[in-house]
């Protein structure tokens, strides 16, 4: 059979059209941030303009013990919404607990779903409202299943650390406390987030370094991600110069409003670039520890970080180079070599300095466990986008060398 000339042309532009958006990429972001103290005065009327008429607010237990609802309550009634309020959010919140706060949500009817407090009513808040209008589960949605959301969707962090309000991603528990769901769709990023840095001014400092390392490690693993892009990159190189300069103020002297702010704008930096990214071996791994042995996420993270750092030197020098550089710690009379150590050894020395370990020997974490954890973190999504290839013997090894340090 003889083939046209126009079906030749046609062959031709399709490839030229194909290797032309090879190099292009998506970048996804809230529709509107609202940044500054007492910016979540301004919530109700944002989901006004939106035509909302019912608000349904997801928050901490510890939030609303603290008052720090109040000032979203004033500002949805003065815009003539009303609201109801599911506030037994607690850490690591699980599918069981998403259930009920959705059984909540559809009682009440409410048009936006508001979500206040840390990671675990951010997560809870966005996977709710994306469950809403479906019938899938939590473990549908972590297998693949597509889901619609309907309802508008807020996020007001009260730490700075999870970059939840910016990101595609929740991640909620698995009913038996081992495993936990990490889910990601284009629906479960927020229509509007709000940094609010009035609301973390009473954030205990274990808490503030915790979630600020969290926050330092979606910067790294976005700027060393394999799916990294130019946005994700400023976006990550950017939040990791105003943490290692804002995360010791903000836990030595947690009234430094200036501080808290940078974190927020740091944690929010963070999120949009790891949203975009990908994570990586960090985020893998302490997925499973932090399940297994209800480790906090932030302190899982620090403990890894460096290790894991070490072991992505092979194949990113000259980014682990970059981020010394952003870090403050590379000198010009430095090779490409000594600065990636030296960043490796700055992350180690932040996080001593914020007060969090850097063994999990503190931990009960079982030698016998470390193949199951290895080969569960193999699986996890957040392994897709490491820039170093990493067998299960790679990853007891790492966890080995964080049982091991005293």
């Amino acid at each position: 059979m003889s083939i046209t000339e126009q079906q030749v042309s046609d062959i031709v532009n399709l490839t030229i059209d194909q290797t032309i958006t090879l190099n292009g990429f998506s970048f996804r972001s809230p529709p509107l941030t609202l940044s500054g103290e007492g910016s979540t005065l301004r919530v109700g009327e944002s989901l006004s303009a939106l035509g909302v008429h019912k608000a349904f607010i997801v928050a901490d237990a510890v939030v609303a013990e603290l008052g720090l609802l109040d000032s979203t309550r004033r500002s949805l009634h003065r815009s003539g919404i009303s609201y109801s309020i599911f506030d037994d959010i607690v850490a690591e919140p699980t599918a069981g607990l998403v259930q009920r706060c959705k059984d909540q949500l559809k009682t009440c009817g409410a048009d936006a779903v508001i979500g206040i407090g840390g990671g675990s009513a951010l997560d809870t808040a966005k996977a709710v409202a994306l469950l809403i209008d479906s019938n899938a589960s939590i473990a549908d949605l972590a297998a693949g299943a597509q889901a619609e959301r309907k309802v508008r969707l807020v996020a007001i962090p009260t730490t700075a650390g999870t970059g939840s309000e910016v990101t595609d991603i929740t991640v909620i528990m698995e009913d038996d406390h081992r495993h936990k769901y990490v889910i990601k769709s284009a629906h479960l990023m927020p229509d509007l987030a709000i940094l609010d840095a009035h609301l973390m001014i009473g954030v205990p400092p274990a808490v503030t370094a915790a979630t600020g390392i969290d926050a330092l490690t979606h910067a790294i693993e976005a700027y060393l991600s394999s799916q990294r892009n130019p946005i994700s990159e400023a976006m990550a190189f950017a939040s990791i110069q105003m943490i290692v300069r804002a995360l010791p103020i903000a836990v030595g002297n947690g009234s430094n409003q200036k501080a808290r702010s940078d974190m927020a704008l740091a944690a929010y930096k963070a999120g949009l670039a790891f949203s975009n990214a990908g994570l990586g071996l960090v985020h893998a791994m302490s997925h499973q520890i932090g399940a297994r042995y209800r480790i906090p996420h932030g302190v899982a993270n620090a403990i890894l970080l460096p290790e894991v750092m070490n072991f992505n030197a092979l194949v990113c020098r000259s980014e682990l180079a970059n981020i010394a550089r952003a870090m403050g710690v590379a000198r010009d009379n430095m090779t490409e070599r000594e600065q990636a150590s030296a960043a490796i050894g700055a992350t180690a020395e932040l996080v001593k300095d914020v007060g969090l370990p850097d063994s999990l020997a503190k931990f009960d974490v079982k030698p016998e466990d470390l193949n199951v954890l290895a080969d569960d973190a193999l699986a996890d999504i957040c392994l897709v986008t490491n820039p170093r290839h990493a067998s299960s013997a790679d990853i007891v090894a790492i966890y080995q060398a964080c049982l091991e340090k005293q």
